[in-house]
């Protein structure tokens, strides 16, 4: 397995089949956020137990109370224990193997949820995830229950049925990485020296949410594509694009169109901006390419996407 070169891109879901919304089944949730108990999803497997390879959209959270086995992160193995935690980003390769599970839970989450739901900004409030490498970290007594105190009352609002049900889980979600943050991360701060053997992926990926991150503020309205993004770090255009779909499964132009979109819909859910000056701050020179781009990855016009989802 760890052999394979060409990973086929698996959505998660898919590939451990944890379909439907059964606390039975170890899953609570939906595709925008989800809680599992480990022990409740694999308790007819045989261990040691392995997922396939794959990648995710997502944020992960892995928190183990009695646990242990192994995750495989774009190729390097890290050991996983009784008591620790580990955090892995969106576009990382992945395989997790357990040994043993008698008590082990997990988030999974999407950037636009804790946006949306939040009104969290990930590139400034958590630039941890996005930027650093998530080796698994071992907790205390104390800490483990203060994480385990949230957990519970996340699984306790996805039973209710409640038109706050998501507001409040990201709430709880912001809580839980707040936790976290202020434990490992206090005070971090991207870091910007220049590298010899930079991180390819990583310097992408920070100067995309940066790009965004000035769109949202309106301080710039200019598209960047691939090769402005190879510029910024000295690359030839179709190496970076290379790497890149080594590392993540999609090419940068999907990766862009990805946070594209996710910009957009963040954008369209307040209804302090018409969808024209919205078109016009993610750079789109004429409404109707907006439209177009908007409707070909959601199925729905920017019109009918906010009447659905617009902020009350």
């Amino acid at each position: 397995m760890e052999n394979d070169k060409k990973p086929k891109f698996t959505d998660f879901y898919e590939t451990v089949e944890i379909m439907g919304n059964e606390l039975s089944n170890g899953h609570l949730g939906d595709e925008e956020f989800s809680f599992v108990n480990s022990r409740l999803l694999h308790r007819d497997h045989t261990f040691p137990w392995s997922t396939p390879l794959f990648y995710t959209t997502f944020f992960s959270i892995g928190f183990l109370i009695e646990a242990q086995g192994k995750i495989i992160v774009d190729k390097q193995p890290f050991t996983i224990k009784p008591g620790m935690f580990f955090v892995n980003k969106p576009g990382e390769l992945q395989q997790l193997t357990w040994y043993s599970v008698t008590e082990s839970y997990g988030l999974l989450f999407t950037e636009n949820f804790i946006s949306k739901y939040g009104g969290i900004s990930i590139y400034k409030t958590f630039p941890f995830l996005l930027f650093e490498r998530q080796v698994p970290l071992q907790t205390s007594k104390e800490f483990r229950a203060e994480l385990k105190k949230i957990l519970l009352l996340i699984v306790e609002e996805l039973q209710r049925d409640s038109p706050l049900q998501k507001k409040i889980c990201a709430n709880l979600l912001t809580r839980f990485l707040l936790k976290i943050k202020q434990e490992y991360w206090e005070g971090y701060k991207i870091h910007t020296t220049p590298d010899r053997n930079p991180d390819i992926l990583k310097d992408f990926t920070q100067n995309l949410e940066y790009h965004y991150d000035q769109l949202l503020q309106g301080k710039i309205n200019r598209t960047l594509y691939i090769k402005d993004y190879a510029e910024m770090q000295q690359l030839h255009e179709n190496y970076l694009s290379s790497v890149l779909k080594e590392k993540t499964g999609k090419t940068g132009g999907q990766l862009i169109a990805e946070k594209t979109l996710s910009t957009a819909k963040i954008l369209m859910e307040d209804s302090r901006h018409s969808i024209k000056e919205i078109a016009y701050m993610l750079g789109f020179s004429y409404m109707s390419y907006f439209s177009i781009f908007f409707k070909k990855h959601t199925g729905l016009s920017p019109a009918d996407y906010r009447k659905r989802n617009t902020k009350g």
